[in-house]
């Protein structure tokens, strides 16, 4: 389960980068292959919320939720 895997190639340089931010060391732990078309940022929708927090939708969903909770509650 999970993301599809994907083949992705890192080739060395051609040409001998001398500028300081070229030279600074790069420690990379994964690279994100989730979207097929390169516009994906979050691979699931938990990443999504836990980055943008909570979204105007969110909250009309909550506040509809505990006004019926109420109302189930005194029938």
């Amino acid at each position: 389960m999970g993301p599809k895997k994907r083949v992705i190639t890192l080739r060395k340089s051609l040409r001998v980068h001398t500028k300081r931010a070229a030279l600074e060391k790069i420690n990379l732990k994964f690279i994100d292959t989730a979207s097929k078309f390169g516009h994906g940022r979050f691979q699931t929708p938990a990443d999504k919320a836990a980055f943008m927090g909570t979204l105007k939708k969110d909250r009309v969903r909550e506040d509809a939720a505990n006004a019926a909770a109420p109302a189930a509650a005194q029938s």
